[in-house]
């Protein structure tokens, strides 16, 4: 790729400024060049890799601008399905405490072929990344994770680590049994007993973090519901599966959060 006079070029750049984006970057940052960018950011700008960490709802306005920066490959790295770009998945975990990013757990960084080099990156600042072949089963597993955890510690105001206990159990259980059948028909081998554990491993090992979804509910942000829970309904109906139980997170949750008019104000639905 053919290098513009005069334009800064990066290693990396990170698309995404929140909790999670930060992270990363502040981290890279210490071994590579790295630029920590919003969706939309000056044209002179250029990157040899690209993350995008936005949320789900702001990935086209995220991949316009990353094409604009001319790299050798961009990466998602956000929750959710996505589609139009490569999707890598990582258990990695921050929260915001007022201005401070607060790192919970470097966590695991699964990246798809070609990205070799950005794998290695992410070694030199302490991730542990790799690529692997399977990239779609990794998506399906972190999808499970984020339909279990996400909505319910969103709608009771709880940290990863209270999902373990009761009653909050009894619920990711429910969830985790539900989501099973509907992952196992899109090709990822896995059992209800066997989700239930993935669920319960996860949320020990970012024990003390807030979800995204909790810090979008705590900050009366859109959540990424659609992306998430709703992802998993649309699975659920190709295959002609009920989820009563996420169907129900999924409204609740659409109760909570703020919606965006016409005019591109935020309002915060009421039920009738």
């Amino acid at each position: 790729m053919a290098r513009r006079e005069g334009v800064p070029r990066f290693h990396v750049a990170v698309i995404g400024p929140g909790a999670l984006g930060t992270f990363f970057a502040a981290r890279l940052s210490k071994v590579v060049p790295t630029a920590l960018i919003g969706r939309h950011f000056p044209d002179k700008t250029e990157a040899e890799w690209v993350i995008v960490l936005v949320k789900a709802y702001d990935t086209a306005a995220a991949l316009r601008s990353a094409r604009r920066m001319k790299p050798a490959g961009i990466v998602s790295l956000q929750n959710g399905l996505i589609e139009g770009v490569p999707q890598g998945v990582t258990t990695a975990a921050s929260y915001r405490q007022g201005r401070r990013v607060v790192p919970v757990a470097t966590g695991t960084t699964l990246l798809p072929r070609g990205f070799e080099v950005l794998a290695g990156y992410l070694r030199k600042a302490g991730f542990d990344a790799r690529v692997v072949a399977d990239i779609g089963a990794a998506r399906l597993g972190k999808l499970l994770a984020n339909v279990c955890l996400n909505p319910l510690t969103a709608l009771f105001r709880v940290r990863n680590a209270e999902i373990a206990r009761p009653p909050y159990a009894a619920f990711a259980q429910a969830l985790a049994a539900e989501a099973a059948p509907v992952l196992a028909a899109e090709g990822l081998a896995i059992t209800p007993r066997s989700a239930f554990r993935r669920v319960m491993q996860v949320a020990q090992a970012t024990a003390g973090n807030r979800s995204s979804m909790l810090q979008d509910v705590l900050a009366g942000r859109r959540t990424e519901n659609e992306h998430l829970t709703g992802a998993l309904l649309r699975l659920a109906r190709r295959h002609r599966l009920s989820v009563p139980t996420h169907a129900a997170f999924y409204r609740l949750i659409c109760v909570m959060e703020p919606q965006v008019e016409s005019s591109g104000q935020l309002r915060r639905r009421t039920i009738r």
